[in-house]
């Protein structure tokens, strides 16, 4: 089968060329709801332009239109839930949409990102990407040695305790990727790293906007709505973890039913406690009180036992323990098995832009006072900690860039 694209009056075609059968073709479109090109493009009779044609050797569906400078990929045919525009100017092929094993790139970038995706053109404005970013992120697209040999790594390094043979799989897959490593030229590896760089400063400064925005506006923003922004952000202060997981309810001690706002899996399958709390929640009392200290206000103490009993009910009911990790495994990656040992809790919660010096130091003495709590962070921490990545991605760029307040 073949692939073209063209425009025609405003409107991106899709022209496909069956190899055999096309007769056959003609009828399953005619006949389904709807065809899958090549498991990407999902096409309907609707969309096609030539049905009058009795036979024909090449079918023409509109999959976009043109809009302003942009080509917009209509999000039906590509199945993601973020529209794509691409730059007029950018000559379209079917490599930029399909990966080895027919795998969809746009739907892998729209499964990592919350907005539309620009490509090329006036790309800063949209907070989009260039189109030699986009060349480079379809060369780097794992190709099927590379996702054969390191599916047996993954395998392997699960069975080898049972099946020393498997040991060897390891050494293959590394063997494969320094190889791989060595045939890129100083030039294109220096490239690499500055493409890389601009898509993580892109990535770190639309989270910091956001987050900004959010902040702005919080009391108008439900509890609900405000958790689900707010953990897109964290998953870039926290890449270990590739799950995020919602409201996953167990029992505790006390024969009530316990939600963590989620459940958080790291790359190796250790399960922790993520609680997201809105800035208003205070935190330390407004004058020094106890012998002169600033101490933690009831609420604050509240949310700090609650997620507290949430770690102790995870680490010590059986019972709880079965039924979390049932829920966890069909949302992990294949290879990945769900464990829980020592869990930890992350809080993120109210506001410390105005504490004064004594308080920043309290804050900090208590945060120290909860081992099972890896991290309590407020909104102006997660503030500093984004604009501190962003300053520092702006001096590994050969060009500076005007630093801009976020």
């Amino acid at each position: 089968m073949s692939i073209a694209f063209y425009i025609k009056k405003n409107k991106l075609i899709l022209d496909y060329s069956p190899e055999i059968q096309t007769e056959h073709f003609r009828e399953d479109i005619l006949n389904s709801k709807f065809v899958h090109l090549r498991k990407t493009f999902v096409v309907t009779k609707q969309l096609l332009c030539n049905q009058d044609e009795n036979y024909c050797d090449s079918y023409c569906f509109c999959i976009g239109v043109i809009k302003g400078d942009y080509i917009k990929i209509n999000s039906e045919v590509i199945r993601t839930m973020n529209d794509f525009y691409i730059s007029k100017e950018i000559k379209l092929k079917t490599s930029m949409f399909v990966a080895n094993r027919n795998i969809s790139i746009l739907r892998k970038i729209d499964a990592i990102i919350d907005n539309d995706f620009y490509i090329g053109g006036d790309w800063e404005s949209f907070d989009g990407v260039s189109e030699s970013v986009f060349e480079e992120l379809i060369i780097k697209f794992p190709k099927t040695a590379e996702m054969d040999k390191y599916a047996n790594n993954r395998i392997a390094s699960i069975l080898k305790e049972y099946f020393p043979e498997c040991d060897k799989y390891e050494g293959i897959y590394n063997k494969f990727i320094k190889n791989k490593n060595k045939k890129n030229s100083p030039c294109y590896s220096a490239r690499e790293s500055v493409y890389n760089i601009q898509i993580e400063l892109a990535q770190f400064t639309n989270a910091a906007n956001q987050l900004k925005d959010m902040l702005a506006s919080s009391e108008s923003i439900s509890e609900k709505v405000w958790q689900e922004k707010i953990h897109y952000i964290l998953q870039f202060l926290y890449p270990k973890y590739i799950l995020c997981a919602r409201e996953i309810s167990f029992e505790g001690i006390d024969g009530y039913k316990k939600i963590p706002d989620f459940i958080l899996v790291d790359t190796n399958g250790f399960v922790d406690i993520l609680e997201i709390k809105k800035p208003e929640i205070r935190i330390l009392t407004k004058q020094a009180s106890y012998r002169n200290n600033y101490v933690p206000v009831r609420d604050f103490s509240g949310v700090i036992q609650q997620i507290e009993k949430y770690i102790f009910c995870l680490s010590t009911i059986e019972k709880s323990q079965k039924k979390v990790l049932l829920k966890l495994k069909p949302l992990l990656p294949e290879g990945v098995e769900p464990q829980i040992l020592n869990p930890q809790g992350i809080l993120l919660l109210g506001r410390s832009n105005e504490f004064n010096e004594q308080q920043r130091r309290d804050f900090e003495l208590i945060k120290r006072q909860y081992k099972n709590i890896a991290d309590i962070i407020t909104y102006d921490d997660l503030t500093t900690r984004l604009n501190n990545i962003i300053n520092s991605l702006k001096l590994k760029l050969p060009i500076p860039i005007n630093s801009t307040e976020t």
